[in-house]
């Protein structure tokens, strides 16, 4: 029991540190948000959300989620000073990020040719998505973002973070002040997503040097080397998250297509209130994995059942409290941020809070899956999910408006958690049992 005490005491310290940091950019972005809106007008501003949108989409689609495999694979040899493992380790994520970057740019600008045209773009505003593309290889800062939750400097975000949210939004006040376009306000996105990458890149590298005299380059050796499992563990959590990740663009995409740019920005807007809300409690997922990992690792199984279903009942109450206040203040603060009048927004957020609470859920059940070795049944799972997930979405918004793009949207998630659930169930038994 103390053990697990200590796991909670970890756990609820991390988040709270984390938290600072969110505090801070979401004072931020309900500054430069609303300023943005008044500055280019709801329409331009939904070209900024759907060009950003689709530079995060190849992103996102790129990224072979490096900083599980680092904290699955290099935990251990981190924690017993094993250097030459450690920096195989490291060198593969880091390769794996490389590739990444790559792909990024290519996922990229293939879907600004593509979803420019079929959305009827101006020339300029296709090359400036084209221009914005080239940021979106460092808007995943993976292998590092592991190493600082491996070391436990969680501490280190809240600073990244703030920094970031504190330049975009001088950069948003500057150009409404000077009367700029948008070209000037996809600069200023672009130099945050630029100046949060460095700060990760830096401390990750400043602790890998002070500990494990590590050297950045040497990783573009030994392109083969992996220990066993390693590439299908990376392979099939890279499926189960990118799926989980670009459902949010994608669907910003689909509304900006179905219903044009001011309806994609206010369900951006209103997807960004919901999960503004909820994120303090979804700050535990990162810090939750490592524990689990370190649980794993001294085969204390039971501790790790018991941390699992005690964080699913902490977030369960407080997803009650959220719920009520959306009811109560989610219409104003979208009324503050966009500063128009939009029908039925309170009934639009109190959806998207409900699609995030279900998102919230699924928090201490996904780790403790990939833990114990079944990340292949949540890549299966969630490839089924958004499968169906996508096509409804596009039927309904046709069909509902910004109602029916909501509603499939918590449906989706709804069954993502249902699903998890009934995973963790059948094999809740064998934990222990058959580790990998």
């Amino acid at each position: 029991m103390s053990g697990e005490r200590s796991v909670f005491k970890s756990i609820f310290k991390n988040v709270s540190v984390l938290t600072l940091g969110r505090i801070a950019n979401a004072l931020c972005s309900f500054i430069y948000i609303a300023v943005a809106v008044r500055a280019l007008g709801l329409s331009d501003f939904g070209l900024l959300i759907l060009i950003h949108s689709l530079a995060s989409t190849g992103s996102v689609l790129s990224r072979m989620q490096s900083w599980q495999t680092l904290i699955r694979f290099g935990s251990d040899s981190f924690s017993s000073d094993d250097t030459d493992l450690l920096h195989r380790v490291v060198h593969f994520c880091i390769r794996l990020d490389t590739l990444s970057a790559a792909l990024a740019i290519v996922f990229g600008l293939v879907g600004v040719q593509i979803y420019g045209h079929t959305a009827h773009w101006s020339a300029h505003v296709r090359f400036l998505a084209d221009l914005y593309v080239c940021v979106s290889p460092l808007m995943y800062s993976g292998w590092a973002n592991g190493i600082l939750r491996m070391a436990g400097k969680f501490h280190l975000v809240p600073i990244i973070d703030s920094c970031a949210a504190i330049a975009k939004t001088f950069g948003v006040l500057l150009g409404y002040v000077l009367h700029l376009k948008l070209g000037y306000f996809l600069f200023v996105w672009a130099m945050t997503i630029v100046i949060d990458y460095g700060f990760y890149i830096y401390y990750a590298l400043d602790i890998l040097h002070r500990k494990f005299k590590f050297r950045y380059f040497r990783a573009f050796r030994h392109w083969r080397w992996q220990l066993p499992g390693m590439w299908q563990f990376t392979r099939a959590a890279s499926i189960n998250q990118t799926l989980g990740n670009i459902s949010g663009h994608v669907a910003t995409l689909v509304v900006g297509t179905g219903l044009g740019p001011a309806e994609a920005a206010v369900f951006r807007v209103c997807r960004q209130i919901a999960d503004g809300i909820v994120t303090p409690a979804q700050l535990i997922s990162p810090v939750l994995y490592p524990e689990l990992v370190r649980m794993r690792d001294r085969q204390d199984w039971r501790g790790l059942k018991r941390v699992t279903w005690k964080m699913f009942g902490v977030l369960g109450g407080l997803s009650v409290v959220l719920l009520l206040l959306s009811a109560f203040f989610g219409s104003t603060i979208f009324r503050f941020l966009l500063h128009v009048h939009v029908h039925h927004t309170s009934l639009y957020i109190s959806i998207m809070l409900l699609a995030a609470v279900f998102s919230l859920l699924v928090i201490p059940l996904e780790p403790l899956l990939i833990v114990v070795g079944h990340v292949k049944f949540l890549m299966k799972n969630r490839t089924a999910v958004m499968a169906i997930y996508f096509p409804a979405l596009y039927v309904l918004t046709r069909h509902f408006g910004l109602a029916g793009a909501c509603l499939s949207t918590a449906a989706c998630n709804a069954t993502i958690l249902l699903s998890q659930m009934l995973g963790v169930w059948f094999f809740y038994d064998r934990i222990g049992k058959a580790e990998r």
